[in-house]
């Protein structure tokens, strides 16, 4: 029996590989000389075509490179040989390489200095102070998602208090811990004392039940940033909020301190055994678990097959199915004070246990001002990705007397947040389509052998970020997952059907930030 399904799997291979070849085009060896426009990406200068696109790392448009005085090699449309220079067997050797120019990024950062315009300042009039925080740490219920669940608050609230200061300042902060169990407070990306850094165990004993324990640290910098429980699993079910360091002279601009998470009706102790069991269950919670049906309706039988043959689970992007995602504790956030010209600096931090979070509004560009507490050259983009415990500042216009969307995507596009800005006739923002994951499942077998391990393939270096394997999931940067099997409704040319507010997958012009 297990004879014959073997020779059942790789006759159903043969047909798929035989499939696979009929749409293949061979180069033309004979064709004339060619063009000397060379198309680059602001952003990763090693990304070189011959026609204009998007980069395939972060989505910028390429722009054109200067023109080289220098002649096409002959060789270049001819089909590779093991033999090959040396030049193809070594990508770290770029020492001849030319990187462009970045007048493109240069260009936004002006734009984006123009567009932000003179921004007054408030100085502080305080001296620097001891500035105190008594923090209450008890249990609580909660139903974020389809279940009353239990969860930790502090004075009360989900996130944790927002703890501010100013530069200068000394932080005293008593943590009153009314659990029935240890905790402590971890204060991410500070600089401080060592035995005041909050880790149990290393740098600190942990602060036990129904006891106090008190933090004092100086405030030498200034920043976004935030500060957790680094106890158990306790920051997965509340323990989690904002950190904000002012300057001496700080933007007078409506400031919103704005922490992303996730909410799981699951216990974290069962999130952690189900992840460590390598199972299908979050995939089949989240509808992505790339079926044969689904297979052979986008053209990826043999993807499938070979996924199959080497054992692999479903691709997935996202580890965790989550029930919800929170935007300050709430998955729809309403800030109607703002008006019509109104600009709003967002403090963001991402306080979610495992997701990457995509942010985009559709009130027009996102200007990035500071990212990790670091002020950077303000630079305009459509959207940019922010990572687990990254921080970014953002400033964003309100353009008319409506309220804006300030969307928040987690990498599997599964469900989303919104925070939405303004009052009157809401106005959403752009969904993200629905990821490529045979794309993506089809690049990790052509890396790997039937037995797992990864191949060699000749140029190729896999660190520092040469590759980003996402990249080819991405609709709107590498278009649909099969463009020959479009539905009738894509094909009425030039109608556009309502409420279809998906992120177009054509669209040229994206800039990302990532």
């Amino acid at each position: 029996m297990k004879n014959i399904l073997t020779a059942f799997l790789l006759i159903l291979y043969s047909i798929a590989s035989a499939q696979d070849m009929k749409g293949m085009k061979m180069p033309n060896n004979g064709s004339p000389k060619q063009t000397q426009t060379i198309y680059t990406c602001p952003m990763h200068p090693e990304i070189q075509s011959g026609k204009p696109g998007n980069c395939p790392k972060c989505g910028m448009k390429l722009v054109p490179e200067k023109a080289k005085a220098t002649i096409p090699k002959p060789d270049q449309m001819k089909m590779p040989k093991k033999d090959t220079s040396k030049k193809n067997d070594d990508m770290e050797d770029m020492g001849d390489m030319d990187m462009g120019d970045n007048s493109t990024t240069m260009e936004n950062i002006k734009k984006a200095k123009l567009n932000l315009g003179s921004i007054n300042t408030v100085s502080s009039n305080l001296p620097p102070r001891t500035v105190r925080y008594d923090l209450y740490i008890a249990d609580t219920t909660v139903t974020y998602g389809k279940k009353t669940k239990r969860a930790i608050a502090v004075n009360g609230q989900i996130p944790m208090p927002t703890l501010t200061f100013t530069e200068g300042d000394t932080a005293l902060i008593y943590v009153h811990n009314k659990l029935n169990e240890e905790t402590s407070l971890h204060w991410h990306g500070l600089f401080l004392p060592n035995k005041m850094d909050g880790v149990p165990f290393l740098t600190q004993m942990p602060i036990k039940p129904h006891s106090t324990y008190i933090y004092k640290f100086p405030i030498v910098q200034h920043g976004t940033h935030w500060y957790h429980s680094h106890s158990e699993l306790q920051e997965q079910i509340g323990m989690y909020g904002a950190f904000i360091m002012n300057k001496r002279k700080e933007w007078d601009i409506p400031t919103i301190p704005v922490v992303i998470s996730e909410w799981t009706d699951m216990k974290p102790e069962e999130v952690h055994r189900s992840l460590k069991n390598a199972n299908d269950w979050f995939a089949i919670k989240k509808g992505t678990t790339q079926s044969y049906a689904e297979a052979i309706r986008t053209g990826h039988f043999k993807t499938k097959i070979n996924n199959e043959w080497k054992r692999m689970n479903a691709m997935d992007v996202s580890d965790v199915y989550y029930d919800t995602f929170l935007i300050n504790g709430k998955n729809q956030n309403h800030q109607p004070q703002f008006k019509a010209g109104d600009k709003v600096r967002l403090r963001i931090a991402n306080g979610g246990a495992s997701d990457y979070f995509w942010l985009t509004y559709s009130g027009g560009k996102i200007t990035v001002v500071a990212t990790d507490g670091n002020d950077v050259e303000p630079v305009e983009v459509d959207r940019l990705i922010i990572a687990v415990s990254e921080t970014y500042d953002v400033v964003v216009t309100v353009p008319e007397n409506k309220s804006y969307e300030f969307l928040i995507t987690p990498e599997d596009r599964t469900k989303s947040a919104s925070l939405w800005l303004g009052k009157g006739e809401k106005v959403p923002a752009q969904k993200l389509p629905k990821l490529k994951y045979f794309a993506g499942m089809k690049m990790m077998n052509d890396m790997m052998d039937m037995s797992g391990n990864m191949i060699e393939m000749k140029g190729m270096k896999m660190q520092n970020q040469v590759m980003d394997m996402n990249t080819v999931m991405y609709p709107e940067v590498t278009g649909e997952e099969n463009p020959k099997a479009k539905s009738k409704k894509t094909e009425m040319a030039g109608m556009q059907m309502p409420n279809d507010k998906s992120m177009a997958a054509d669209n040229p012009d994206i800039v990302t930030l990532n």
